[in-house]
């Protein structure tokens, strides 16, 4: 036989050997299909039947801790919740309690600023589509390195462009589910076009969102504007910056806050476009489709609601 038949023991040293580049950030996986933590890289294995896999059924956030603190805690795990409510995916456990094992497992690798990867699952037990096949509903965390953008990147800004990906349909793009199919492509797009990012657009020329990322503009008038939350997904941290930039309404130096669609003509007509999300707080754009926004760099709405952000950070969840 020219393939090997690999005992138990064998198969965990192989796994225990692999290794790639990205396992360096990987620090610690929980998983209640162990009921503990392990730190080997090669080691952090999911059943190969459970739903999650084969066919992405279940739902995930990224979380970020800084200086030993967990940003909008409990804002992503209420969503984390309600995305597996509307799939009918029951939580393996309480949300008191999966609070008490992220902070187990963030603290036995000792770090303070940390990527906290939560997914939770359908469940092994078969390879079909059905959903009652699975065994029970299984939560898998991953702490990972927090990954930060280079600063050059807030004061000169990215770019961006329109994405050829369909959006999903919105019942689904509100839902933080596994299958992630149509952002891998939008990320894979502007990869291969050589931009920050994409963002993808509606029938009627709306723009929506990126492949992780939300995208507001600051209108001419001087309005802070995000796409309608109905056809998109209701990012923590955007949200959290609009209750923030209710400071900048009250200063004057913002004309107000608004939720409504705006298309190409907006983007590039605004004063500033940003992205925001959980790896890049409130990133200025400076670039559309090769044209320049704005100033073209950092514009002071930007700088300002950043600087709120990381503020705030300050005062959020203790580990």
């Amino acid at each position: 036989m020219s393939v090997a038949l690999l005992t138990a023991e064998q198969a965990r040293a192989k796994l225990a050997d692999k290794n790639y580049p990205a396992q360096q950030t990987y620090l610690a996986m929980y998983s209640t299909w162990w009921d503990g933590i392990v730190t080997e890289p090669g080691m952090m294995v999911v059943p190969i039947d459970d739903h999650l896999v084969h066919r992405g059924d279940g739902v995930f956030e990224a979380i970020k801790v800084v200086n030993g603190r967990v940003f909008l805690f409990e804002e992503h795990l209420r969503r984390l919740e309600n995305s597996a409510k509307l799939i009918g995916i029951s939580l393996p456990m309480s949300l008191d309690k999966m609070k008490s094992i992220i902070a187990e497992t963030v603290t036995a690798v000792g770090v303070k600023d940390a990527l906290l990867r939560l997914y939770v699952s359908r469940g092994p037990g078969g390879f079909t589509t059905n959903p009652y096949d699975s065994v029970s509903s299984q939560m898998y965390l991953v702490v990972t390195t927090l990954k930060l953008l280079p600063s050059e990147k807030y004061q000169q800004g990215v770019s961006i462009g329109k994405s050829s990906v369909p959006p999903k349909d919105p019942t689904l793009a509100r839902i933080k589910s596994c299958n992630y199919l149509p952002n891998v492509l939008m990320k894979k797009e502007s990869v291969d076009r050589g931009i920050d990012f994409t963002i993808n657009v509606d029938e009627q020329g709306n723009f929506l969102e990126g492949s992780t990322e939300n995208i507001v503009i600051l209108d001419q008038d001087g309005f802070l504007v995000r796409p309608p939350l109905h056809q998109i997904l209701k990012g923590t941290t955007m949200i959290r910056t609009f209750e923030l930039a209710e400071k900048l309404v009250k200063s004057g130096k913002i004309s107000g806050i608004q939720e409504r669609n705006f298309t190409e003509a907006d983007v590039k007509s605004a004063k500033e476009v940003m992205m925001i999300g959980t790896t890049l707080d409130v990133l200025p754009v400076t670039v559309y489709e090769g044209s320049k926004i704005g100033s073209g760099s950092q514009g002071p709405v930007a700088k300002e609601l950043n600087e709120l952000l990381r503020e705030d950070m300050k005062n959020a969840v203790l580990i």
